[in-house]
């Protein structure tokens, strides 16, 4: 992408600048815009394609994967894409005008499946969702850039990845606590009509909040496209020499596949064993006001534990927690009482994940020269993608296994959605924590910048 400009997005030396509250909630409306989209289709695509469209359910898990995995291989081209971008906005910004639109409009197609017959309705699910997925790289890899472009003080940057988590989480709740109704009421009886006219509704307020962070927030921190962007290959090989980004994608893969098999199994998982549809309502708006509660405690908790050690805690908390819920199904209220535990706790750690990411932009450039933040960034969309098409497929492909048919639970159906409710995200967790031991970032930051100072002031005096 070239667009013309006098412009150049370069590298300041120090890492002082204070950003101001202005541009701090802008950045954080970036992730309220993406999950008014995003989560809708965690939360409730899957149900609406077996209930709704009455998409054959022995397909849906092939299309979750496939479609996932395909449009997740193009991220690191998306990076590379953002990392050569010149323009008079900078390397990230201008993707979140030129991309949101279409990300909006393919969000209602996505939620309006014709009537066409079973082969149809496949093939339409499966390009639109493929699509959405693509257009969802387009915007969220160039978001997920331009936190290490904005500020380089490690304390900024995980009140920025606090305040990107509230915003996930506003738009989460706001999905999760409103479609349901919104369906009902937009709809009019026609089920149908109800869910395009809410997508229509959740995708406009979505491109509006990506043109406020386009707006409030700047680029201060980024090299150059012609001294950051390498050769592909180039770039690819230095991408895997970095152990801390690795770190993050297998962190993150690890965390997504667990949330996106507890989005997509809590509607059959409410309506089947709890036998409550109202509390659908109440089990996916928490776990995005849990995310909310860990963007304000973040900061203050990580400045006291670090990311490894802080992480491993909350982490072990959480499984102490989730664990404890299988028992408590027929009391309700013990039962909720565990849930926001957990899920508080959970969350805190995915939190730290926003920032993790910056984190192994600072360590490719001290380790390699280079920031590629964009290729760098693609990461965290790789791994939300791939999680998310494992965990949802691994939810489909177990309903199917198990002969679900809507509305109704076999006793075969009720053993498979407690196994994907309580076991698989017990073993994730375990697994997530494993792989936090290997971080050794954590007190290596301000060094870190302190080189990085040097070397800029070397090569400015040559």
């Amino acid at each position: 992408m070239d667009i013309t400009s006098d412009v150049t997005p370069r590298v300041t030396p120090g890492h002082a600048v204070r950003l101001g509250w202005r541009e701090k909630l802008g950045y954080g409306a970036g992730d309220l815009a993406s999950n008014l989209s995003w989560n809708l289709v965690g939360g409730f695509l899957l149900y609406y394609y077996t209930d709704v469209a009455v998409v054959p359910v022995a397909a849906l898990g092939t299309l979750f994967l496939v479609a996932r995995l395909l449009d997740a291989i193009i991220d690191p081209a998306i990076g590379v894409l953002v990392d050569r971008t010149r323009s008079r906005w900078g390397k990230a910004r201008p993707y979140l005008i030129f991309a949101s639109i279409p990300f909006g409009v393919l969000g209602v197609l996505t939620f309006t499946v014709p009537d066409i017959g079973d082969t149809g309705k496949l093939i339409y699910a499966f390009l639109t969702y493929l699509t959405l997925g693509l257009l969802f790289s387009l915007v969220n890899v160039p978001y997920s850039s331009l936190l290490p472009m904005m500020t380089r003080d490690s304390q900024e940057r995980m009140q920025m990845g606090g305040l990107r988590a509230i915003g996930s989480s506003v738009g989460s709740i706001i999905v999760t606590a409103g479609t349901t109704p919104f369906v009902a009421l937009l709809g009019g009886g026609n089920e149908q009509r109800g869910w395009t006219i809410a997508t229509l509704i959740f995708s406009v307020l979505s491109v509006g909040f990506f043109v406020f962070t386009f707006v409030a927030c700047k680029e201060r921190y980024a090299l150059p496209p012609e001294t950051d962007a390498l050769r592909p290959g180039a770039a690819l090989r230095t991408l895997w020499g970095n152990k801390v980004w690795k770190i993050t994608f297998v962190y993150g893969v690890l965390n997504f596949v667990r949330l996106g098999m507890v989005l997509a199994v809590t509607v059959y998982f409410a309506l089947a064993v709890l036998r409550a549809p109202w509390a659908i309502s109440v089990l996916l708006p928490l776990v995005s006001g849990a995310m909310i509660v860990g963007g304000f405690v973040a900061p203050a908790y990580y400045r006291r534990f670090g990311k490894r050690r802080g992480n491993v805690q909350a982490l072990a908390v959480g499984f102490v927690f989730w664990a404890a819920m299988i028992p408590l199904e027929s009391n309700f209220p013990a039962f909720l009482t565990c849930y926001i535990v957990g899920t508080l706790a959970i969350n805190l750690s995915m939190v730290s994940m926003f920032t993790m990411v910056a984190d192994t932009v600072e360590y490719q450039q001290w380790r390699f020269g280079t920031r590629n933040e964009g290729l760098l960034s693609s990461g965290i969309s790789f791994a939300t993608k791939v999680g998310s098409a494992v965990g949802s497929a691994a939810v489909a492909y177990g309903l199917g296994v198990a002969g679900y048919t809507p509305g109704e639970a076999s006793g075969s159906a009720l053993t498979a959605i407690r196994l994907m409710f309580y076991g698989a995200p017990l073993l994730l967790i375990v697994l997530q924590a494993l792989t936090m031991l290997f971080w050794d970032l954590d007190g290596k930051h301000e060094q870190m910048a302190a080189d990085i100072d040097r070397a800029t002031r070397a090569k400015e005096e040559d």
